[in-house]
């Protein structure tokens, strides 16, 4: 599944280098549930986490084949990397401090089906 299509194209990480906080309208994450509850069901079942990473708060997208990408977005639904899956299981490498230094996970969602 491409979490690229799930949101529409929110693929930007700009927001996220500035050195400032990002400007953006709030809810990201109940627009990310939204969006994964009308997706078909997944094994292993759809997560999404909230982390700290880099000072910010971030939300980790997990479920399906460890060969699907988990992508990491910031607050504002922008795509910061694919912080694990694909062919070598290891993301991107875009962000490959991520399980080393995100800190304080918390669960926001499971799907329940």
């Amino acid at each position: 599944m491409s979490w690229l299509l799930l949101l529409g194209g929110a693929t930007s990480c700009s927001s996220y280098l500035e050195d400032a906080a990002p400007t953006c309208p709030g809810g990201f994450s109940a627009t990310l549930t939204e969006q994964l509850r009308q997706k078909p069901k997944q094994t292993p079942a759809a997560e999404i986490t909230q982390y700290t990473y880099q000072n910010r708060t971030v939300y980790l997208v997990t479920g399906g084949p460890a060969t699907n990408y988990s992508y990491l977005f910031d607050t504002c639904g922008n795509v910061i990397c694919a912080a694990a899956g694909g062919p070598a299981n290891n993301g991107d490498g875009r962000c490959a401090d991520f399980t080393a230094t995100a800190t304080n996970p918390v669960l926001i969602w499971r799907d329940p089906r």
